[in-house]
């Protein structure tokens, strides 16, 4: 990434809001999202999937469904056939508020309190990603 350099220690960590982009509108992620193929969501971190290992990675089953604009950093993964395997690279506790969760932690809750068949359908907590 560009925030990030192999050599120079401190200082480099990818900060601030980016877009995401979903790539599979039958995934999980979808889903989270409300059927929205973009999400922006704030970032605070300096790790990411190396990219050369995607291919081996996704051939075991972890799935990347949402990635940036260059496909170059997976943002979002999950499990093809698990109820509900979900994680992100983005911190999305930074747009929760009390009545105004972000999406992934409400699907979180639905599917903790065995209600995974509501995930992605309209409530009056979701927040608005078009």
């Amino acid at each position: 990434m560009p925030e990030i350099s192999k050599t120079m220690k401190g200082g480099t960590m990818r900060l601030g809001a980016r877009h995401t982009y979903i790539r599979d509108q039958e995934s999980l992620a979808s889903k989270v999202y409300y059927g929205s193929d973009t999400v922006f969501e704030r970032h605070r971190h300096r790790y990411e999937v190396n990219i050369e290992y995607r291919a081996r990675i996704e051939e075991k089953g972890l799935i990347f469904s949402g990635e940036d604009g260059n496909q170059e950093r997976m943002e979002i993964t999950e499990l093809k056939d698990h109820p509900f395997f979900f994680g992100t690279q983005f911190h999305p506790e930074f747009t929760s508020r009390p009545f105004k969760p972000n999406p992934s932690f409400y699907a979180f809750v639905l599917a903790a309190s065995g209600q995974c068949d509501r995930i992605g359908q309209k409530s009056d907590l979701e927040v608005e990603y078009s």
